[in-house]
């Protein structure tokens, strides 16, 4: 929609004060909120899986992340709302309880949202009283969607302190790259609140006397500067001093503490990783490298290969055809056995049409081996 704004009076005291006008334009384009995400924020009621999909060993609803869980909770409802420990486990993965519901052709009435403040409405009839009763309960992830992912090595141990801790955004912000829609809020989105009102000049120019270089990992920017930012060492938005400041790329900024709620895409995690690469940051293939450099998506990949004694995977190896050209990308691939994983089907089917053999991180997960 277009909003015609009369600048007339502007214009008349710029010539009062013997200046010329001058032309510009002012365009802002708003992205629209997607009616399908407005509903996944409530909450969408599903008679069955059917129309869940499986991205990689997650859960997948027309292109986005989502939290699958019940909202009946029948008599337990009361004791749930108490404390939400005592209630049904809510799902992020396709892990075995979801399996063997399936196989057994047992479903229950569930609930699908991508709401990231952690609160599940649910309903039931209490024990106790016999009434109805509703409200929003603070429910546990299931521990084997955690194992199911290896999500923080929880196939190895620690799968309930992984559950007691679990933050939903941080778990979507750690796989967004598995997902062509992301949350509304992303890291290229700048939430002002806190920063001073000449923030976007000081940010400018530190950016500028750094070279357009990232402090961390030294990956140089000049040509996508939009793609680095810079990040305040106390947390403290409105303490610029230079001492406070770090000139960071988005990979790494959203590595920093209390940042894990920053979305990036994985055309900009790409786009950062070729970079690096081009400019020899990526030559040493051991696995600190891999886990410094890799998509955060696949985190629990490189630490199952690790535990398999796996030759550490080269990070961001580009794909090439018959002319040379590039056509595509390996988030990781072991270049001697000429198999990789892929992110993006583009990509998964520009490897395995040149040679590569592609491994889907579901399938690592559950034996390393395959490509050892």
């Amino acid at each position: 929609m277009k909003i015609w704004v009369d600048f007339s009076e502007l214009e008349a005291a710029v010539r009062r004060m013997g200046a010329a006008p001058v032309e510009f334009d002012v365009h802002v384009e708003a992205t629209p909120l997607d009616r399908i995400d407005a509903e996944l924020e409530q909450g969408i009621e599903l008679p069955d899986l059917q129309d869940v999909e499986v991205s990689n060993g997650l859960l997948n609803y027309k292109g986005r992340q989502i939290l699958l869980y019940i909202r009946d909770h029948a008599g337990k409802v009361q004791k749930t709302l108490e404390d939400g420990k005592a209630g049904n486990r809510f799902h992020v993965a396709d892990c075995k309880t979801l399996q063997g519901m399936r196989a057994s052709g047992r479903f229950e009435r569930y609930v699908v949202t991508n709401s990231l403040n952690g609160f599940f409405y649910i309903t039931g009839q209490s024990w106790r009283t016999g009434a109805q009763e509703e409200g929003d309960a603070r429910l546990w992830v299931c521990q084997n969607c955690l194992k199911k992912l290896n999500f923080k090595g929880a196939q190895y141990g620690g799968a309930y302190q992984q559950a007691r801790d679990f933050d939903i955004g941080q778990f979507f912000s750690k796989y967004s790259s598995f997902f062509p829609h992301l949350p509304s809020r992303k890291a290229e989105d700048k939430d002002l609140e806190g920063y001073t009102d000449d923030w976007p000049q000081i940010a400018g120019h530190f950016k500028a006397d750094r070279g357009f270089r990232c402090d961390s990992c030294k990956v140089v920017l000049s040509a996508h500067k939009n793609l680095l930012h810079v990040h305040h060492r106390n947390g403290v938005k409105s303490d610029n001093r230079a001492s406070n400041l770090r000139a960071l790329c988005l990979s790494c900024h959203r590595e920093q503490p209390a940042h894990g709620h920053m979305f990036v895409s994985h055309k900009d995690t790409r786009t950062i990783n070729r970079l690096r690469r081009e400019q020899g940051l990526l030559e040493k293939s051991d696995w600190q490298n891999a886990f410094d450099y890799c998509d955060p998506a696949l985190h629990g990949v490189l630490d199952a290969c690790q535990r398999a004694h796996c030759a550490a995977p080269e990070i961001g190896v580009d794909i090439h055809d018959a002319q040379q050209a590039i056509v595509g990308s390996l988030e990781i691939a072991w270049r001697r056995k000429r198999v990789g994983v892929a992110i993006t089907k583009e990509d998964r089917e520009a490897a395995e049409k040149n040679g590569w053999r592609v491994v889907e991180p579901a399938k690592i997960l559950d034996d390393p081996g395959c490509v050892c």
